[in-house]
């Protein structure tokens, strides 16, 4: 396949910034994996890993990392490749982050142009009872490659970051979706923070106070010459509202109307119902599994509003609060009012 023919490909999906895929790669061949394979396993032979303008498809990051974990036998190989990231690798995003001015503008900066890393996974950052929870959002259908992204996410926001301002300080909570590990001290010892698992989220929580900190290479000039560059790459990648992006909002919008049906929406994106699907499939999910998604997505920020149970089921989309509480202990694994007054304890700490 020419270079030509292989960006073309990468195209149809969520791509990812190459050079994580070459971090990937660098620990996996010092573990002495043949990376020769690994590449060719998860459809990278031939690209060029280091280059900051080339993209690799999500999926293919998600199949290297799977590939390279289990082959290296590293528990925490998410970590591993973390740790060793500087924010140089994130190329004009990197600059951007260090330039700021504060801690704050520099994690804005990051939720901002977070597409330029990858355009398929998401950030996003709730700040409540004097602490910010920046959390981790994966894509597709769940697999083992969200954990080790998540923890990825997690060292580089709870481990890294800190350490760029004047006087850094350690998280006050990580909180991983899976399941816990054999060795749950390995993790706190390296996120120097609480570490939970089986939590309904991927989030590192850090004193909200860290975001008025200077940052120590703040510089006016080069941070405004950097947005620049950053804002034109941000254009290259072409408009945000990419079919999953239209369709959640379609979904989101009808859900309380009953109305987020496949047909209805693939009329109103000019296609056909068959189509919408095809195109579902190339990005790796299914209609059900979006609005599944928006569902869950949108329950626990009802539910961290305080909105009654008996009403998020109605702006869900439920006919009865007891269908919703199904679908809710499906996601979750326990009941809305159990995990409402979890999250209550958690935040009030």
């Amino acid at each position: 396949m020419t270079s030509d023919a292989r960006n073309a490909d990468f195209t149809r999906q969520p791509t990812h910034n190459a050079r994580l895929a070459g971090r990937i790669v660098d620990v996996a061949a010092a573990s002495g994996v043949d990376t020769a394979a690994l590449c060719r396993a998860a459809g990278l032979s031939g690209v060029d890993l280091g280059s900051p303008d080339v993209r690799v498809p999500l999926t293919s990051i998600y199949t290297l990392v799977e590939q390279a974990a289990a082959a290296a036998s590293e528990p925490l190989f998410g970590v591993k490749v973390a740790s060793g990231v500087e924010a140089e690798i994130f190329d004009v995003l990197g600059f951007l982050v260090l330039t700021s001015p504060t801690f704050g503008v520099a994690m804005e900066r990051i939720l901002r142009y977070q597409r330029l890393w990858n355009d398929g996974e998401r950030y996003s950052l709730v700040i409540e009872a004097g602490h910010a929870h920046l959390r981790y959002e994966p894509f597709g259908a769940p697999r083992p490659a969200h954990r080790l992204m998540a923890e990825m996410f997690a060292f580089d926001v709870g481990v890294n970051a800190p350490r760029l301002v004047a006087e850094p300080v350690s998280a006050t909570a990580i909180r991983f979706r899976g399941e816990p590990p054999p060795d749950r001290a390995a993790y706190e010892a390296v996120f120097d923070a609480p570490v939970t698992f089986a939590s309904p989220i991927d989030e590192v929580v850090l004193p909200a106070d860290i975001f008025e900190r200077v940052m120590p290479l703040a510089n006016e000039a080069m941070h405004a010459y950097f947005q620049r560059h950053a804002d034109a790459a941000l254009a290259r990648l072409g408009p945000e509202a990419s079919l999953l992006a239209r369709l959640r909002t379609f979904v989101a919008d009808r859900l309380p109307e009953g109305s987020a049906a496949l047909t209805s929406a693939a009329a109103a994106l000019g296609m056909s119902a068959r189509t919408l699907q095809r195109r579902l499939r190339a990005e790796g999910t299914s209609f059900e599994d979006l609005v599944d998604g928006v569902r869950r997505a949108r329950a626990m920020a009802y539910l961290d509003a305080r909105v009654s149970i008996a009403e998020v089921a109605y702006l869900l989309g439920y006919a009865e609060p007891s269908v919703f509480h199904r679908a809710f202990k499906r996601w979750i694994g326990m009941s809305p009012e159990a995990w409402r007054a979890a999250n209550t304890r958690r935040t009030s700490r």
